[in-house]
């Protein structure tokens, strides 16, 4: 089995060599041509060129970067890392929060001016507070979880209500509940996968729906939210506030007016990040590894037409 492994994040010695330690018949390889299982991603223009391959192990839960149409139409599976990202996107979504509710964002400035803003500061609880979580798959449990650890209400959306969820929570809607969500919720998270289906599905119209006072959270994908609209909400204050992680553009353009509002906070796309993130990945990819080409004993493995 040829493999080219292109991930360098934090990978070391000992991670080729649980890698290699897998299987007997992998040959590590250096050319897309040859290649039959690569560990990270590919280009529309690279996969023209990679005529043996059979199967992608993304590094990431989102594969919306490799739903080009010759690879979707392809026999190549795709497997990704879900399963990696729970712990540290569930915290970082309420890092946001609370930067939010405990008044972190005029603190920073006041600190930055040397000012004591202590007059100036809003604070809020999240006690008894109703969050809502759009994506209620692995990531959205884990922030249920935590949510439920600070006396929230719950509720979450799934495509697909019916199935068994680890994490209960108050409330679970289907897909086609989003309003009520959005008319419900004093926070409301966004963790779903970008696909056809959830590009900009966070618009005017919905950004109109929540609470003047609501609080929007995207740890997805930037294009899930009509950023315009957003921008728009902020400023005319449609909403109160939103922590994001992910935009349209990144890495965030410098005219962007995200940058200028009060009423944002804005982190660099690293909600996914800590440093056990290769050892979880090797897991999954070692798994699959083993049980590779027999796609019903590998795990994660995407519908190339959901998108996920």
């Amino acid at each position: 089995m040829n493999l080219l492994i292109r991930y360098g994040y934090n990978f070391k010695d000992n991670h080729r060599e649980r890698v290699l330690s897998a299987r007997d018949d992998i040959n590590l390889v250096d050319d897309l041509e040859s290649a039959e299982v690569i560990l990270g991603g590919i280009s529309r223009e690279e996969f023209r060129r990679a005529r043996n391959l059979r199967w992608i192990q993304a590094t990431g839960a989102g594969v919306d970067g490799l739903l080009f149409p010759e690879l979707v139409e392809s026999d190549v599976i795709i497997t990704n890392a879900s399963g990696v990202h729970p712990i540290p996107i569930a915290e970082h979504t309420f890092a946001l929060i609370l930067a939010i509710t405990r008044g972190l964002i005029k603190s920073f400035e006041g600190k930055n001016r040397k000012e004591w803003l202590h007059n100036e500061v809003f604070i809020d609880e999240l006690y008894g507070k109703t969050i809502g979580i759009i994506g209620y798959g692995r990531i959205g449990q884990g922030i249920a979880r935590l949510a439920k650890g600070f006396g929230m209400r719950v509720i979450g959306l799934k495509r697909d209500p019916g199935k068994k969820v680890e994490v209960e929570p108050d409330l679970l809607l289907g897909k086609d509940s989003l309003d009520t969500l959005l008319k419900e919720s004093d926070i409301v998270v966004i963790i779903v996968p970008l696909t056809e289906e959830t590009y900009h599905m966070i618009g005017e119209r919905e950004l109109k729906l929540m609470k003047p006072t609501g609080i929007l959270i995207n740890v997805a994908r930037g294009k899930v939210v009509d950023e315009s609209a957003l921008i728009k909400a902020l400023k005319e204050r449609w909403i109160f506030s939103a922590g994001l992680d992910v935009f349209e553009t990144e890495p965030l353009p410098p005219e962007s007016e995200l940058w200028e509002l009060d009423n944002v906070v804005i982190t660099p796309h690293i909600a996914g990040l800590n440093p056990y993130y290769t050892d979880r990945l090797l897991d999954i990819f070692i798994r699959n590894l083993q049980a590779y080409p027999d796609i019903s004993k590998m795990i994660n493995v995407v519908d190339k037409r959901l998108g996920y």
